[in-house]
């Protein structure tokens, strides 16, 4: 988080479906949110949304993005605080595609200021939703799974960032298996970085906690997994904090 107490805007991106990057969100906006900062997740996936059910305000969700854009209602109307985690907010994504297209800096602007963090849930791939969510942040979070598809689409996914002049780009390693690495069924560490080009920032365990949690619409509040968004959210905000033995993340 910058020193001048600005708010802090990311988009997390990946390059292909199911790296788990909502999941992600999720975990280090509930981390962030532990350490005291105001923290604002934006649902950026138009007519595809999950985070409201990941995070038990489905039931809670009368308005989206695109309500606020239009006039519809104000953004405290349809900013939602996610139960059991003081300071972590939600905001939806419109059921209708193309509600809301490349207008997310727009509500940027909009939310900046009541906010440390905000951090854009884009869609999968690289077409206008990622780029109008790189256009919106100040920084990129690419998530990669640890499969040779997904370490490819990361390569692209680093390329794009260069073409939009995105120069502030970290990488999370999901589902992350010691074994799988030991065994050599996953790639090592060192080799996804080199074969992404971008830089680490944490890595986050295979965990069955983050499927129930997902399942029963609850934070990740506890377990191997929240212990890694833990200390991921603590390097965002400027502590240097090593990364453990892999065989104990």
């Amino acid at each position: 988080m910058p020193d001048n107490g600005k708010c802090k805007v990311y988009a997390a991106v990946s390059g292909k479906g199911g790296a788990g990057k909502s999941t992600v969100v999720c975990g280090l906006g509930t981390a962030l949110a532990a350490r005291g900062l105001r923290t604002l997740l934006i649902d950026a996936d138009e007519g595809l949304r999950c985070l409201d059910l990941m995070l038990g305000v489905s039931d809670r969700l009368l308005f989206d993005m695109s309500d606020v854009l239009d006039g519809r209602c104000t953004p405290d109307e349809a900013v939602l605080e996610v139960s059991g985690v003081s300071g972590l907010y939600l905001l939806g994504a419109p059921f209708k595609h193309g509600a809301v297209g490349s207008r997310i800096d727009e509500l940027i602007e909009l939310l900046r200021n009541d906010y440390d963090c905000i951090i854009i849930d884009s869609t999968a791939g690289v077409g206008e939703g990622f780029r109008s969510a790189v256009n919106a942040a100040d920084a990129a979070i690419a998530v990669v799974g640890c499969d040779p598809v997904s370490i490819r689409d990361a390569r692209n996914v680093c390329g794009l960032l260069d073409s939009v002049g995105m120069k502030s780009r970290r990488m999370i390693i999901n589902r992350f298996d010691y074994r799988a690495v030991r065994s050599s069924l996953a790639p090592q560490i060192d080799r996804m970085i080199d074969d992404t080009a971008l830089r680490l920032v944490g890595i986050v365990p295979h965990d069955s906690t983050l499927v129930t949690c997902a399942v029963k619409g609850e934070p990740v509040m506890k377990g191997r997994a929240a212990r890694s968004f833990a200390r991921i959210a603590a390097r965002l905000t400027g502590r240097n904090v090593r990364l453990p033995k892999l065989k104990r993340i």
